[in-house]
């Protein structure tokens, strides 16, 4: 072998080396040079599965934890002190509305109070304490009652109409009226309600839209007398003075005694004598 063959292998073995340094410089991540990128792209990618299983197992763990206290949990909030707190509510308000039909309307108040601590979301609790309220003459109270029972169930009809008789007792005629219209939106056949919407727009001085409620009020309920004496006292101020008389005479024919009749039937032989 002639001498000039060894320095031409030497400068081969360092020409490939200087090669390989460099791969390895340009790529950093090609930690296994005899293994398959793809392999290798598997190799790196494990390398950080671990940690993941570990979060994921250590966060699993917690619900076991809180399974295992749930059944005691509930027997603690739902158990027998709740049920005993539901029973004392409905016996207080058993208790207060046998007082209201007693007419003892301070001690049905008190039942209701207690009910109305014990269970919050009654709307019927509420409603009950209202009334007590305004029978004992505690209209803000009262109001703030039945606002409440408004809240719980929106479409409690007679409550609208209650509330909107304290706000037309406070003379705040347009509150009245927006309560008065949606107890009527949710019962069309409510006498009440109707007669109590004439009340209002009467106070307003709306008696053309006053006398419509007024009269589907007496078209519901044929004796109810106190709608027939706010007819007879709207077509009055009509001048509608046969209709008047009308309504006047089948109230007295009801009640001939019933004293807003026989004082719109002086005031309407005034109007016809004048």
């Amino acid at each position: 072998m002639s001498r000039s063959f060894f320095p031409a292998m030497l400068l081969l073995a360092l020409w490939a080396c200087n090669v390989a340094c460099d791969r390895q410089k340009k790529d950093p991540g090609l930690v296994h040079p005899e293994i398959s990128p793809e392999i290798n792209q598997v190799i790196e990618s494990n390398k950080n599965d671990h940690p993941a299983e570990d979060a994921v197992e250590s966060v699993a763990e917690e619900p076991q934890v809180i399974e295992a206290a749930a059944p005691d949990a509930l027997e603690d909030t739902f158990g027998s002190s709740a049920l005993f707190g539901l029973a004392k509510a409905d016996e207080s308000m058993t208790a207060g509305e046998d007082l209201l039909q007693t007419g003892e309307y301070a001690k049905a108040l008190e039942q209701f109070k207690i009910a109305a601590e014990i269970d919050s979301e009654n709307e019927e609790v509420f409603f009950n304490l209202g009334f007590a309220h305004s029978r004992v003459g505690n209209t803000e109270a009262a109001i703030a009652a039945y606002q409440k029972t408004i809240e719980i169930f929106p479409a409690y009809g007679e409550a609208h109409n209650n509330l909107g008789n304290l706000f037309l007792k406070e003379k705040l005629f347009t509150s009245a009226i927006e309560h008065f219209k949606i107890g009527i939106e949710i019962d069309p056949e409510h006498a009440a309600a109707h007669n109590n919407l004439g009340t209002a727009l009467s106070r307003q001085l709306k008696i053309n839209e006053a006398v419509p409620h007024f009269a589907k009020a007496t078209q519901i309920d044929d004796r109810y007398i106190q709608a027939w004496c706010n007819l007879g006292n709207a077509y009055t101020s009509q001048k509608r003075f046969k209709d008047a008389l009308g309504a006047f005479q089948h109230v007295l024919s009801i009640d001939p005694s019933f004293p807003p009749a026989l004082s719109g039937m002086q005031r309407l032989r005034s109007k016809v004598i004048a």
